[in-house]
């Protein structure tokens, strides 16, 4: 009898397990109506998942937004706005050719019903090696023939899919580049454990480097690198490796340590709501225990307690608590440090191959790297410490590094438009005008196209 008892708790908690998965698992991306669109009027649009079934458009401009399924078969439907579903304003159906292959689609917005021509950009699924590990990647080639310069993007921080989701690859291979996305080690269908430790990563992006340069469609000594967020650690790193990378195209990136950025999280907080030098002064002492604890492998644990428990008193500790940095990351969940304190040790803080180096200095590999870099700044970034990035790169330039940046000051990360909420948030709009034809412009100027 107990032992009929146990087996019906056994098989109650499997199907409660499967269950679980199977309601919470990611829905797979839609990716048959991924590619570049071409309007009538010349307009180049590209269109990649956002999420499962749901969409995402690009355009040149900086347009963007995203678009549901409807009931009918090859319908899309959405509103005006980043991620705004309703009030439907956009109307679209992707048509087919006698092949059942997507070939282009009509979009309606409001009464006016345009047409667009999906363009014969050539597509490859490909496996690489990086060093034991298999990565799984997708060459996006433009129409003609080769070989063609070819544009690598080097991932942020993201944990999904970059083969199935990135969007440069198309906009490139329209622009007449080929491209190359791969899934990042322990994403989508590339083996390995994610990681964000950039020495781990860099060697990946220069195993894809060395993959390309055995394609015939490939012009070896052309083979940019764009890094975004995150990215723009790795990929100076990776072009300095790979010692034959043609420029670094860095959109929204830092060059301070990871530290900088750290601290850069709770220095925006404290500014949004008016604390000066002295608040920042104790914030920067409860900082230096944590970078004891996570950077050095010292154990300051009870330092730390006691600090917090100290800082708790402090008008600016609910800031700091819900700041973007490594204190907000810690207490913002208001678990108690005994449960948190385990895994974020086991995350961050193990020194024998840190999830993340947060003591790495991009300028001392920049002071190393010849390869022309061109840098794209949001001058309100929330996230990147821009002022810090640009006086180091001001340095570096003066000491002839052949590095150019640009700062679109009323940017967000990301280079995104936004409008400012009552309550202090920010709502992406779009991206900002002439930041996607401003890389594109510089790949093609760089590759003598």
């Amino acid at each position: 009898m107990k032992k009929k008892i146990l087996l019906s708790v056994i098989a109650l908690l499997l199907i409660g397990g499967l269950a679980y998965y199977l309601n919470t698992r990611p829905t797979p991306a839609e990716i048959r109506f991924s590619g570049a669109y071409r309007f009538d009027d010349g307009t180049l649009m590209v269109i990649t998942p956002r999420e499962g079934a749901i969409l995402r458009f690009k355009k040149m401009s900086g347009e963007t937004g995203a678009l549901w399924p409807t009931k009918q078969a090859d319908g899309y439907e959405g509103g005006d706005g980043w991620a705004e579903h309703e009030p439907i304003t956009n109307r679209v159906h992707f048509d087919r050719n006698q092949q059942g292959q997507i070939s282009g689609l009509t979009w309606q917005r409001n009464a006016m019903e345009l047409k667009a021509t999906r363009l014969p950009l050539r597509e490859e699924i490909v496996t690489f090696q990086s060093g034991e590990l298999t990565l799984r990647g997708k060459l996006v080639l433009p129409e003609g023939t080769g070989p063609f310069a070819v544009v690598v993007p080097v991932h942020g921080s993201e944990d999904y899919s970059a083969v199935d989701q990135y969007s440069d690859p198309y906009m490139h291979a329209a622009n007449g580049l080929a491209a190359f996305a791969y899934d990042k080690r322990g994403t989508g269908g590339s083996e390995g454990e994610y990681t964000a430790n950039f020495d781990v990563l860099s060697n990946d992006t220069v195993a894809a480097a060395k993959y390309l340069r055995t394609r015939q469609e490939i012009d070896g000594d052309k083979i940019h690198l764009a890094g975004f967020s995150q990215g723009g650690w790795i990929a100076p790193l990776a072009a300095l490796k790979d010692g034959n990378i043609r420029t670094v195209f860095v959109g929204f990136g830092v060059a301070v340590p990871v530290l900088g950025e750290d601290r850069w999280g709770y220095v925006y907080a404290f500014q949004q709501k008016g604390f000066g030098e002295k608040e920042l002064a104790e914030m920067d002492s409860i900082a230096a225990i944590l970078s004891d604890i996570f950077d050095r492998g010292q154990n300051r644990w009870a330092d730390f307690e006691k600090a917090v428990e100290d800082a708790k008193t402090k008008p600016w500790y609910e800031t700091a608590k819900h700041s973007d940095s490594l204190f907000g990351m810690i207490l913002g969940t208001d678990m108690p440090l005994w449960v948190s304190r385990p895994y974020m040790w086991w995350k961050y803080g193990r020194t024998e191959l840190p999830f993340i180096d947060r003591l790495y200095d991009p300028v001392q590999t920049l002071a190393k790297l010849d390869t022309p870099s061109l840098w794209i700044f949001a001058g309100k970034d929330s996230s990147a410490p821009t002022q810090w990035s640009v006086d180091e790169l001001d340095k570096l330039k003066a000491a002839g590094k052949p590095i150019e940046y640009f700062i679109y000051p009323e940017a967000e990360h990301g280079i995104i438009r936004f409008e400012q909420q009552p309550d202090g948030e920010r709502k992406p709009v779009r991206y900002e005008e002439g930041y996607f034809q401003q890389e594109v412009d510089w790949f093609r100027r760089q590759s003598g196209l």
